[in-house]
Formats: C-alpha cells, structure tokens, sequence
C-alpha cells in the first residue's frame, strides 16, 4: 500500500508540476499563421505594424470608420488567429465602423511570446498609437473582448476608458478557471496568469453590454453573470443567450443587439 500511495503522490506532482510549466500554452494556443486580410476575404482592411517599446513586431488590421461612426477595437479569444474573425470584421464595416484588430503576440503573425504583462502593454501601446494607425482621433471608442479577449479589453479600460464596451464570454479569472476545471490541484500555488477581470470591474463605469451562453462548456455563465454585476457602469445590458455555447453571439438576434448597444452610445 507505501509504495502505491508513493507513486500515487509522484504521478500528482508530476501531473501538477507540467500544468504549472505549461500554463502559458494552455492559456494562449494561438495560430500564428499570418494571412493578410484580403487572402481572409476583407480587402477594406489594411494590415499595420505596431511597434512595441520592447522589440516585437505586432500586426494590427485596421479600417477607418466612415463619418461619425465609432471605431471597434477588437480583442480576440484565444482560438485560432484574426483571419478566423473575417466575417465580424464584415459585418462592422457594411455598418460604417472602423475597426482596429490586434494580433497578439505569437499569433497572426505578430512575433514575441504572450503573457499577461505582454499582451497589457501592447493594448496600452496600441491605443496610444491610433492616431498613427487611424489619422485622427475617432470621437467614439468601443472596446470589444471576446472570451480572453475580454479581459485585455477589461484591464485597458479600467486605465484608458473606451465610450463604451462589449464584452462576450467574459471569465472571473484564470485562478477562478483553473479551480473549476482542475480543482484536484492546487492551482493558486503555480499560476503566474491570473487576468482577474472580476476584481477590476469595480473600476469600470463606462456603458457596458455583456453576452454569454447559458450552457458555455468553457466559461461557466456564473463567471459572466458576476462580472457584469461587478461592473460600475450606471449603464449596462445583459444578454444571456438561453442554450447558448461559447461562440454563436453572431447569430442574427446576437447583431442586432451589438449594433443596437454601439449605435445608442
């Protein structure tokens, strides 16, 4: 039974100790296949270069909004890269949105290696950098995160406030994720990511609309629910798509609730 009980114990550690080691993989499985945006099928965005202040070449899709329309600054899930998001880009620009799509490190062919610091740094780089990407400030900024991609657009609003946000899928927090998923380890002893969105909406006071699937098999709906009460937002909406998954806040009734929200701003 010692020495079943021993190797019991070695095959936990071992186990605990490779996902402490790989959490960055986990977290970020990026594609980081470059595919310009006409290859992707949207000849109206242009492919950018943002330098950041630490040596790495980020791609940025952008596209100039027409007269008094906001600009959509988008922030990815961490599935596939920005040519898998073709078809939104789509749609926001046959609605005269601009639109300014970063790549991540590690993905779509930005280079470097993502981490929370990185990928925080590089949103505050790219907003300061839209008068070089763009021309002029646009009057009106919406922030949009999808899955991981909300909680960049979370922490960069509570510094730089957008004129709005939205937010889809959004989680409580990496510790909040892994306990749910791994709860046989102690997870809060070896996570160096922690993207504590949950913590940080207090600070967020901007009109928000928040959607999320009441059956998402990757981010629990009580994630989502709790960040958008967390929120201080004196304006906020809340969708909740009955049965719905993880993506599919796409499907016709999904638009016409993102256009109505960025549209009233």
């Amino acid at each position: 039974m010692t020495r079943f009980l021993i190797i019991g114990v070695v095959i936990y550690l071992v186990s605990f100790g490779a996902m402490v080691l790989s959490q960055n993989r986990i977290i970020y499985p990026f594609d980081p296949t470059e595919i310009t945006p006409e290859n992707a099928g949207e000849p109206r965005l242009t492919a950018k270069q943002l330098h950041s202040p630490d040596g790495e070449n980020l791609v940025v899709w952008v596209a100039a909004p027409k007269k008094s329309k906001p600009v959509i600054v988008y922030f990815h899930g961490n599935a596939g890269n920005l040519a898998l998001r073709t078809q939104r880009f789509n749609r926001m620009l046959d609605r005269g949105y601009g639109v300014v799509a970063l790549a991540y490190r590690g993905s779509s062919g930005s280079s470097g290696s993502p981490s929370e610091s990185a990928l925080r740094a590089d949103s505050r780089t790219l907003v300061k950098a839209l008068p070089d990407l763009l021309g002029p400030q646009p009057q009106k900024l919406v922030y949009y995160g999808e899955s991981l991609g909300s909680a960049v657009a979370v922490q960069l609003a509570a510094i730089h406030p957008p004129t709005g946000m939205v937010l889809e899928a959004p989680f409580a927090s990496i510790d909040a994720m892994a306990r749910q998923r791994m709860p046989v380890f102690p997870t809060f002893l070896g996570l160096h990511e922690h993207w504590n969105t949950l913590d940080t909406m207090p600070k967020i006071t901007v009109p928000l609309l928040v959607m999320h699937g009441t059956m998402d098999p990757v981010v629990p709906y009580d994630q989502g629910l709790a960040v958008f009460e967390a929120a201080a937002s004196k304006r906020k909406v809340w969708r909740g798509v009955k049965g719905g998954g993880h993506v599919g806040h796409w499907d016709v009734a999904g638009q016409k609730a993102i256009y109505r929200f960025i549209d009233s701003l």
